[in-house]
Protein backbone atom coordinates (compact mmCIF):
# COMPACT_ATOMS: atom_id res chain seq x y z
CA UNK A 1 0.00 0.00 0.00
CA UNK A 2 1.25 3.68 -0.65
CA UNK A 3 3.10 5.48 2.08
CA UNK A 4 1.17 7.71 3.54
CA UNK A 5 3.21 11.28 3.36
CA UNK A 6 2.72 14.66 5.21
CA UNK A 7 0.44 16.73 3.36
CA UNK A 8 2.33 19.59 1.16
CA UNK A 9 2.02 23.39 1.36
CA UNK A 10 1.52 23.11 -2.87
CA UNK A 11 0.44 19.81 -5.02
CA UNK A 12 0.92 19.73 -8.72
CA UNK A 13 -2.33 17.67 -9.85
CA UNK A 14 -2.06 15.91 -13.30
CA UNK A 15 -4.87 14.43 -15.23
CA UNK A 16 -3.73 12.85 -18.62
CA UNK A 17 -6.62 12.08 -20.40
CA UNK A 18 -7.86 10.67 -24.34
CA UNK A 19 -8.30 14.28 -25.61
CA UNK A 20 -6.50 16.36 -22.88
CA UNK A 21 -3.72 16.83 -20.79
CA UNK A 22 -4.41 19.54 -17.86
CA UNK A 23 -2.73 20.42 -14.53
CA UNK A 24 -3.65 22.42 -11.76
CA UNK A 25 -0.86 23.93 -8.81
CA UNK A 26 -2.75 24.75 -5.41
CA UNK A 27 -1.42 25.47 -2.00
CA UNK A 28 -2.47 26.07 1.11
CA UNK A 29 -3.33 29.63 2.05
CA UNK A 30 -2.34 30.28 6.29
CA UNK A 31 -6.06 29.59 6.53
CA UNK A 32 -5.80 26.16 5.18
CA UNK A 33 -7.82 27.00 2.27
CA UNK A 34 -6.85 25.74 -0.63
CA UNK A 35 -6.28 28.67 -3.79
CA UNK A 36 -5.30 27.63 -7.48
CA UNK A 37 -1.97 29.14 -8.74
CA UNK A 38 -1.74 28.21 -12.39
CA UNK A 39 -3.03 25.44 -14.19
CA UNK A 40 -1.87 24.56 -17.90
CA UNK A 41 -3.74 22.93 -20.33
CA UNK A 42 -2.14 21.14 -23.83
CA UNK A 43 -4.22 18.23 -26.64
CA UNK A 44 -3.78 14.59 -25.59
CA UNK A 45 -1.75 12.51 -28.18
CA UNK A 46 -0.44 9.34 -28.05
CA UNK A 47 -3.36 8.11 -25.62
CA UNK A 48 -6.12 5.99 -26.06
CA UNK A 49 -9.16 5.24 -23.39
CA UNK A 50 -6.72 6.32 -20.85
CA UNK A 51 -3.71 4.45 -21.63
CA UNK A 52 -0.73 5.28 -23.22
CA UNK A 53 -0.63 3.96 -26.60
CA UNK A 54 2.59 5.89 -27.96
CA UNK A 55 5.09 7.21 -25.65
CA UNK A 56 6.97 9.87 -27.69
CA UNK A 57 3.50 11.64 -28.44
CA UNK A 58 2.27 11.13 -24.93
CA UNK A 59 5.23 12.29 -23.48
CA UNK A 60 5.32 15.75 -25.53
CA UNK A 61 1.61 16.33 -24.65
CA UNK A 62 2.51 16.12 -21.14
CA UNK A 63 5.86 18.47 -21.50
CA UNK A 64 3.39 20.84 -23.24
CA UNK A 65 0.71 21.06 -19.99
CA UNK A 66 3.44 21.11 -17.47
CA UNK A 67 5.01 23.88 -19.07
CA UNK A 68 1.83 26.05 -19.52
CA UNK A 69 1.59 25.34 -15.91
CA UNK A 70 5.46 26.31 -14.72
CA UNK A 71 5.54 29.91 -16.76
CA UNK A 72 2.01 31.15 -15.38
CA UNK A 73 3.42 29.79 -11.90
CA UNK A 74 7.15 30.66 -12.32
CA UNK A 75 7.75 27.31 -9.99
CA UNK A 76 9.49 24.03 -11.38
CA UNK A 77 6.92 21.10 -11.13
CA UNK A 78 9.30 18.11 -9.27
CA UNK A 79 6.09 15.40 -8.17
CA UNK A 80 2.81 15.35 -9.18
CA UNK A 81 -0.75 13.85 -8.28
CA UNK A 82 -1.87 11.81 -10.99
CA UNK A 83 -4.83 10.07 -12.36
CA UNK A 84 -4.30 6.47 -13.52
CA UNK A 85 -6.77 5.51 -16.61
CA UNK A 86 -7.42 2.15 -18.33
CA UNK A 87 -10.10 -0.60 -19.27
CA UNK A 88 -8.13 -3.01 -17.31
CA UNK A 89 -8.49 -1.43 -13.93
CA UNK A 90 -10.12 -4.27 -12.07
CA UNK A 91 -12.80 -4.19 -9.21
CA UNK A 92 -11.92 -7.42 -6.45
CA UNK A 93 -14.10 -7.82 -3.17
CA UNK A 94 -11.91 -10.22 -0.71
CA UNK A 95 -13.26 -10.98 2.69
CA UNK A 96 -10.68 -12.45 5.06
CA UNK A 97 -10.26 -13.89 8.72
CA UNK A 98 -7.42 -13.04 11.21
CA UNK A 99 -7.04 -15.10 14.53
CA UNK A 100 -6.12 -12.73 17.78
CA UNK A 101 -4.14 -14.33 20.54
CA UNK A 102 -5.89 -15.16 24.18
CA UNK A 103 -8.87 -12.46 22.93
CA UNK A 104 -6.73 -9.34 23.55
CA UNK A 105 -8.19 -6.48 22.26
CA UNK A 106 -7.02 -5.80 19.10
CA UNK A 107 -4.40 -3.17 18.11
CA UNK A 108 -3.77 -0.57 14.95
CA UNK A 109 -0.94 -3.74 13.86
CA UNK A 110 -3.60 -6.65 13.78
CA UNK A 111 -5.26 -4.60 11.64
CA UNK A 112 -2.12 -3.44 9.45
CA UNK A 113 -1.84 -7.30 9.43
CA UNK A 114 -5.22 -7.70 7.97
CA UNK A 115 -5.65 -5.61 5.78
CA UNK A 116 -1.88 -6.08 4.21
CA UNK A 117 -2.56 -10.00 3.98
CA UNK A 118 -5.76 -8.90 1.72
CA UNK A 119 -3.59 -6.66 -0.30
CA UNK A 120 -0.99 -9.22 -1.06
CA UNK A 121 -3.78 -11.92 -1.51
CA UNK A 122 -4.58 -9.56 -4.34
CA UNK A 123 -1.33 -9.20 -6.48
CA UNK A 124 -0.85 -12.00 -9.23
CA UNK A 125 2.23 -11.77 -10.91
CA UNK A 126 2.49 -8.02 -13.07
CA UNK A 127 -0.17 -6.75 -11.06
CA UNK A 128 -0.42 -3.43 -9.03
CA UNK A 129 -2.95 -2.00 -6.02
CA UNK A 130 -3.88 1.01 -6.86
CA UNK A 131 -6.67 1.39 -4.27
CA UNK A 132 -7.75 -0.99 -1.14
CA UNK A 133 -10.65 0.28 0.63
CA UNK A 134 -11.37 -1.86 3.90
CA UNK A 135 -15.40 -1.21 3.86
CA UNK A 136 -15.95 -3.23 6.76
CA UNK A 137 -14.62 -5.23 9.97
CA UNK A 138 -16.14 -8.25 11.93
CA UNK A 139 -14.90 -9.44 15.41
CA UNK A 140 -15.77 -12.97 15.68
CA UNK A 141 -18.25 -12.38 13.02
CA UNK A 142 -20.34 -9.84 14.19
CA UNK A 143 -20.51 -7.45 10.89
CA UNK A 144 -20.91 -4.16 10.96
CA UNK A 145 -17.71 -3.27 12.68
CA UNK A 146 -16.09 0.56 11.45
CA UNK A 147 -13.14 0.48 14.09
CA UNK A 148 -12.13 -2.79 15.74
CA UNK A 149 -9.10 -1.22 17.72
CA UNK A 150 -9.53 -1.88 20.95
CA UNK A 151 -11.94 -4.20 20.92
CA UNK A 152 -12.09 -7.59 22.27
CA UNK A 153 -12.29 -10.62 20.07
CA UNK A 154 -10.41 -13.70 19.07
CA UNK A 155 -11.59 -13.60 15.54
CA UNK A 156 -10.96 -10.48 13.31
CA UNK A 157 -12.77 -10.25 9.37
CA UNK A 158 -12.60 -7.70 7.01
CA UNK A 159 -14.60 -7.04 3.67
CA UNK A 160 -12.28 -5.18 1.13
CA UNK A 161 -12.89 -3.38 -1.87
CA UNK A 162 -9.83 -3.68 -3.95
CA UNK A 163 -8.53 -1.97 -7.08
CA UNK A 164 -5.89 -3.20 -9.69
CA UNK A 165 -3.75 -2.76 -12.40
CA UNK A 166 -1.39 -4.18 -14.81
CA UNK A 167 1.97 -2.77 -13.57
CA UNK A 168 2.96 -2.01 -17.52
CA UNK A 169 0.44 0.17 -17.36
CA UNK A 170 1.32 2.01 -14.98
CA UNK A 171 5.17 2.16 -16.30
CA UNK A 172 4.02 3.54 -19.19
CA UNK A 173 2.89 6.85 -17.49
CA UNK A 174 6.05 6.91 -15.37
CA UNK A 175 8.14 6.30 -18.29
CA UNK A 176 6.61 9.12 -19.96
CA UNK A 177 6.71 11.62 -16.38
CA UNK A 178 10.33 10.68 -16.11
CA UNK A 179 11.38 12.27 -19.48
CA UNK A 180 9.96 15.42 -17.49
CA UNK A 181 12.01 14.21 -14.21
CA UNK A 182 8.73 14.33 -12.26
CA UNK A 183 7.83 11.69 -9.91
CA UNK A 184 5.33 10.53 -8.83
CA UNK A 185 3.77 11.34 -5.36
CA UNK A 186 0.02 9.17 -5.67
CA UNK A 187 -1.96 7.39 -8.30
CA UNK A 188 -5.70 7.67 -8.24
CA UNK A 189 -8.17 5.15 -10.53
CA UNK A 190 -9.91 8.35 -12.75
CA UNK A 191 -13.42 7.16 -11.79
CA UNK A 192 -12.92 7.78 -8.33
CA UNK A 193 -11.34 10.94 -8.74
CA UNK A 194 -14.51 11.93 -11.04
CA UNK A 195 -16.59 10.94 -8.50
CA UNK A 196 -15.21 12.61 -5.77
CA UNK A 197 -14.91 15.62 -7.82
CA UNK A 198 -18.68 15.72 -8.52
CA UNK A 199 -20.78 13.92 -5.48
CA UNK A 200 -22.03 15.16 -1.98
CA UNK A 201 -21.26 12.87 1.23
CA UNK A 202 -24.91 12.59 1.54
CA UNK A 203 -24.63 10.62 -1.71
CA UNK A 204 -22.11 8.65 -0.87
CA UNK A 205 -23.75 7.61 1.99
CA UNK A 206 -26.79 6.64 0.84
CA UNK A 207 -26.03 5.32 -2.40
CA UNK A 208 -25.42 6.78 -5.50
CA UNK A 209 -23.25 6.26 -9.38
CA UNK A 210 -20.96 8.52 -10.96
CA UNK A 211 -21.18 7.63 -14.63
CA UNK A 212 -18.44 10.05 -16.09
CA UNK A 213 -18.80 10.36 -20.27
CA UNK A 214 -14.91 11.23 -21.41
CA UNK A 215 -13.42 11.39 -24.33
CA UNK A 216 -11.99 7.64 -24.71
CA UNK A 217 -14.07 6.16 -22.04
CA UNK A 218 -17.26 5.94 -19.84
CA UNK A 219 -16.61 5.20 -16.19
CA UNK A 220 -18.80 4.14 -13.81
CA UNK A 221 -17.87 4.44 -10.03
CA UNK A 222 -20.54 2.96 -7.65
CA UNK A 223 -20.99 4.33 -4.05
CA UNK A 224 -22.35 3.03 -1.20
CA UNK A 225 -22.45 3.70 2.71
CA UNK A 226 -19.61 6.24 2.42
CA UNK A 227 -17.58 4.21 0.29
CA UNK A 228 -16.66 3.13 -3.36
CA UNK A 229 -17.83 -0.41 -3.90
CA UNK A 230 -17.36 -0.98 -7.56
CA UNK A 231 -15.94 0.53 -10.69
CA UNK A 232 -15.92 -0.24 -14.29
CA UNK A 233 -14.51 1.57 -17.09
CA UNK A 234 -16.18 0.76 -20.89
CA UNK A 235 -14.11 1.63 -23.57
CA UNK A 236 -16.23 4.25 -26.03
CA UNK A 237 -16.62 7.72 -24.73
CA UNK A 238 -17.32 11.05 -26.45
CA UNK A 239 -14.97 10.89 -29.37
CA UNK A 240 -16.89 7.65 -31.19
CA UNK A 241 -19.88 10.22 -31.85
CA UNK A 242 -17.35 12.45 -33.28
CA UNK A 243 -15.37 9.73 -35.47
CA UNK A 244 -19.36 8.45 -36.54
CA UNK A 245 -20.39 11.66 -37.01
CA UNK A 246 -17.04 12.53 -39.35
CA UNK A 247 -17.65 9.31 -41.33
CA UNK A 248 -21.54 9.78 -41.41
CA UNK A 249 -21.52 13.19 -42.92
CA UNK A 250 -17.93 13.10 -44.75
CA UNK A 251 -16.31 16.20 -42.41
CA UNK A 252 -13.05 16.23 -40.71
CA UNK A 253 -12.82 14.96 -37.20
CA UNK A 254 -12.42 18.84 -35.72
CA UNK A 255 -15.48 19.74 -37.83
CA UNK A 256 -17.70 16.66 -35.98
CA UNK A 257 -16.66 17.77 -33.16
CA UNK A 258 -17.97 21.09 -33.22
CA UNK A 259 -21.35 19.60 -35.01
CA UNK A 260 -21.57 17.52 -32.30
CA UNK A 261 -21.15 20.24 -29.17
CA UNK A 262 -23.02 23.17 -31.16
CA UNK A 263 -25.97 21.28 -32.49
CA UNK A 264 -26.05 17.80 -31.20
CA UNK A 265 -28.61 16.08 -29.13
CA UNK A 266 -30.65 12.90 -28.97
CA UNK A 267 -34.24 13.55 -29.16
CA UNK A 268 -35.33 14.32 -32.28
CA UNK A 269 -37.92 17.19 -32.95
CA UNK A 270 -40.14 17.44 -35.99
CA UNK A 271 -38.44 20.97 -36.98
CA UNK A 272 -35.11 19.51 -36.72
CA UNK A 273 -35.65 18.10 -40.42
CA UNK A 274 -35.95 21.96 -41.19
CA UNK A 275 -32.72 23.20 -39.49
CA UNK A 276 -29.77 23.40 -41.48
CA UNK A 277 -26.67 22.25 -40.88
CA UNK A 278 -23.70 23.94 -42.92
CA UNK A 279 -20.57 21.34 -42.85
CA UNK A 280 -17.05 21.88 -44.71
CA UNK A 281 -16.34 18.79 -46.90
CA UNK A 282 -13.55 17.06 -45.71
CA UNK A 283 -10.48 17.05 -48.39
CA UNK A 284 -12.25 20.16 -50.58
CA UNK A 285 -11.40 23.65 -49.95
CA UNK A 286 -14.41 26.33 -49.75
CA UNK A 287 -17.05 23.31 -50.76
CA UNK A 288 -19.54 22.89 -48.67
CA UNK A 289 -22.67 20.68 -48.00
CA UNK A 290 -26.05 21.13 -46.22
CA UNK A 291 -27.67 18.37 -44.13
CA UNK A 292 -30.53 18.86 -41.60
CA UNK A 293 -30.11 18.63 -38.01
CA UNK A 294 -32.05 15.16 -37.78
CA UNK A 295 -29.27 13.35 -39.45
CA UNK A 296 -26.71 14.78 -37.01
CA UNK A 297 -29.45 13.06 -34.37
CA UNK A 298 -29.82 10.44 -36.12
CA UNK A 299 -25.70 9.25 -35.93
CA UNK A 300 -26.02 10.29 -32.49
CA UNK A 301 -28.46 8.29 -30.66
CA UNK A 302 -27.75 5.05 -31.88
CA UNK A 303 -23.71 4.80 -30.29
CA UNK A 304 -25.38 6.51 -27.29
CA UNK A 305 -27.79 3.61 -26.74
CA UNK A 306 -24.80 1.14 -27.26
CA UNK A 307 -22.96 2.62 -24.49
CA UNK A 308 -25.94 3.10 -22.12
CA UNK A 309 -26.75 -0.34 -22.96
CA UNK A 310 -23.06 -1.20 -21.71
CA UNK A 311 -23.82 0.92 -18.56
CA UNK A 312 -27.02 -1.04 -18.24
CA UNK A 313 -25.20 -4.52 -18.42
CA UNK A 314 -22.94 -3.45 -15.26
CA UNK A 315 -26.10 -2.44 -13.44
CA UNK A 316 -27.48 -5.66 -14.09
CA UNK A 317 -24.24 -7.15 -12.89
CA UNK A 318 -24.37 -6.13 -9.70
CA UNK A 319 -28.03 -6.07 -8.10
CA UNK A 320 -26.70 -5.57 -4.48
CA UNK A 321 -25.74 -2.12 -5.44
CA UNK A 322 -29.29 -1.50 -6.86
CA UNK A 323 -29.93 1.36 -4.23
CA UNK A 324 -26.61 3.00 -5.64
CA UNK A 325 -27.56 2.64 -9.35
CA UNK A 326 -30.57 4.49 -8.80
CA UNK A 327 -29.28 7.72 -8.14
CA UNK A 328 -26.59 8.78 -11.26
CA UNK A 329 -24.42 11.80 -11.25
CA UNK A 330 -23.45 12.75 -14.68
CA UNK A 331 -19.63 14.04 -15.63
CA UNK A 332 -17.72 14.66 -18.47
CA UNK A 333 -17.68 16.31 -21.52
CA UNK A 334 -20.56 13.78 -23.09
CA UNK A 335 -22.85 14.78 -20.38
CA UNK A 336 -23.16 18.22 -22.01
CA UNK A 337 -25.15 16.48 -24.80
CA UNK A 338 -28.18 17.90 -24.79
CA UNK A 339 -30.75 15.80 -23.92
CA UNK A 340 -29.28 13.21 -22.35
CA UNK A 341 -30.08 13.52 -18.90
CA UNK A 342 -33.56 12.44 -19.87
CA UNK A 343 -32.56 9.97 -21.76
CA UNK A 344 -30.74 8.03 -19.02
CA UNK A 345 -33.80 8.22 -17.39
CA UNK A 346 -35.56 6.77 -19.71
CA UNK A 347 -33.40 4.03 -20.11
CA UNK A 348 -32.18 3.42 -17.10
CA UNK A 349 -34.62 4.82 -14.79
CA UNK A 350 -33.64 6.49 -11.62
CA UNK A 351 -33.00 9.74 -10.89
CA UNK A 352 -30.10 11.63 -12.51
CA UNK A 353 -28.69 14.89 -12.07
CA UNK A 354 -25.80 16.42 -13.87
CA UNK A 355 -22.75 16.57 -11.39
CA UNK A 356 -20.95 19.93 -10.74
CA UNK A 357 -17.16 20.20 -9.31
CA UNK A 358 -16.93 22.30 -6.43
CA UNK A 359 -15.16 25.75 -7.48
CA UNK A 360 -11.89 26.15 -5.83
CA UNK A 361 -10.64 29.81 -5.18
CA UNK A 362 -8.10 30.64 -8.03
CA UNK A 363 -9.57 28.66 -11.17
CA UNK A 364 -10.21 30.09 -14.55
CA UNK A 365 -13.45 30.57 -16.06
CA UNK A 366 -12.64 29.89 -19.56
CA UNK A 367 -12.69 26.96 -19.45
CA UNK A 368 -15.80 24.28 -19.46
CA UNK A 369 -17.13 22.75 -15.89
CA UNK A 370 -15.67 19.54 -16.35
CA UNK A 371 -12.23 20.35 -17.88
CA UNK A 372 -10.45 20.53 -14.65
CA UNK A 373 -12.84 18.25 -12.65
CA UNK A 374 -10.62 15.40 -12.24
CA UNK A 375 -8.24 17.38 -11.00
CA UNK A 376 -10.53 18.90 -8.37
CA UNK A 377 -11.06 14.98 -7.73
CA UNK A 378 -7.52 14.33 -6.82
CA UNK A 379 -7.05 17.09 -4.79
CA UNK A 380 -10.36 16.10 -3.01
CA UNK A 381 -8.28 12.53 -3.08
CA UNK A 382 -5.12 13.87 -0.96
CA UNK A 383 -7.24 15.84 1.37
CA UNK A 384 -9.42 12.88 2.56
CA UNK A 385 -6.72 10.57 2.57
CA UNK A 386 -4.49 12.85 4.91
CA UNK A 387 -7.69 13.80 6.92
CA UNK A 388 -8.18 9.73 7.81
CA UNK A 389 -4.04 10.27 8.84
CA UNK A 390 -4.29 13.79 10.19
CA UNK A 391 -7.25 13.25 12.64
CA UNK A 392 -5.73 10.28 14.43
CA UNK A 393 -2.43 12.44 14.96
CA UNK A 394 -3.89 15.55 16.29
CA UNK A 395 -7.35 15.13 17.02
CA UNK A 396 -6.72 14.27 20.88
CA UNK A 397 -3.73 17.31 20.66
CA UNK A 398 -5.43 19.95 18.74
CA UNK A 399 -2.78 22.89 20.74
CA UNK A 400 0.04 21.52 18.80
CA UNK A 401 -2.14 22.55 15.47
CA UNK A 402 0.38 25.26 14.49
CA UNK A 403 1.72 27.11 11.97
CA UNK A 404 0.67 26.92 8.54
CA UNK A 405 0.54 22.80 8.56
CA UNK A 406 -1.69 22.73 11.55
CA UNK A 407 -4.13 25.63 9.97
CA UNK A 408 -4.76 23.09 7.11
CA UNK A 409 -4.88 20.43 9.22
CA UNK A 410 -7.95 22.26 11.24
CA UNK A 411 -9.68 23.32 7.95
CA UNK A 412 -9.51 19.68 6.75
CA UNK A 413 -11.15 18.42 10.16
CA UNK A 414 -13.78 21.25 10.02
CA UNK A 415 -14.59 20.59 6.34
CA UNK A 416 -14.28 17.60 5.30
Amino acid sequence: MAKKTKLKSVLTLLDVGTSKVCCMMVRFTSDGRPEVMGTGYAPAKGINAGAIVNLDQASESIRAALEDLEKQTERQVTSVVTNISSTQLKSLHIQKEIDISDGRPITASDVKRLVDGVVASCLAEGDEVIHAFPLTYTVDKEPGVSDPRGLYGHKLGVHMHVIVLPENQSRNLVAALDRRHVSIDMKVATPYASALATMTDEEKEIGATVVDFGAGTTSIAIFLEGGLVHLDIIPQGGNIFSKDIARGLGCSFSVAERLKTLHGGVFESSRDGLERLIVPVLGEENVNIQVPRSDLISIIVPRLDEILENVGKVFQKYPRFVISTRHIVLNGGGSMLLGIKEKIIHTLGGVVRAGKPDIIRGMPTQFESYTFSTCIGLLKYVMIKEKSLLNEKFTAQPEQRKGLFGKVVQWLVQNF
